[in-house]
């Protein structure tokens, strides 16, 4: 696949205050996650009382999870109802600041294609109790 085929627009808000950015929409990603210094942006950060380190297939090898940020997400202009949760990782590559993950990728229903990344059917739908 193309990089242009696996990065998504994305509006993340929280409490009103609203940023867009290009998100990566990685299936072997196993959880949705934002840079720290753009989850201060929005200041939106909760910290964790143990960060911890999530190990990936970056050259890194890990990231060092330090908290948690729940945003409203607008995912290539659709509103996803409730939101989500990212983990904030405080050494993200500096070219990237929003990880789609598989989760994710699962629940919203997204589905690559040679546009890029796209969801299959929108509204997207969630039994809401």
């Amino acid at each position: 696949m193309k990089i242009e085929q696996v990065l998504a627009d994305v509006e993340l808000e929280y409490r009103g205050k609203r940023i867009k950015k290009k998100a990566l929409v990685d299936t072997g990603a196993s959880k949705s996650i934002i840079s720290k210094r753009l989850a201060l942006e929005l200041n939106a950060f909760i910290p964790l009382d143990e960060p911890y380190k999530l190990y990936t297939a970056d050259e890194n090898g890990y990231l060092v999870i330090t908290g948690f940020a729940r945003l409203k997400v607008k995912f290539q202009g659709v509103e996803i109802p409730g939101g989500c949760t990212f983990e904030v990782a405080e050494n993200l590559r500096k070219d990237v600041d929003v990880i789609i993950g598989r989760p994710e990728i699962d629940s919203w229903g997204i589905i690559f294609t040679p546009e890029g990344a796209r969801l299959r059917k929108v509204p997207v739908e969630f039994d809401i109790i």
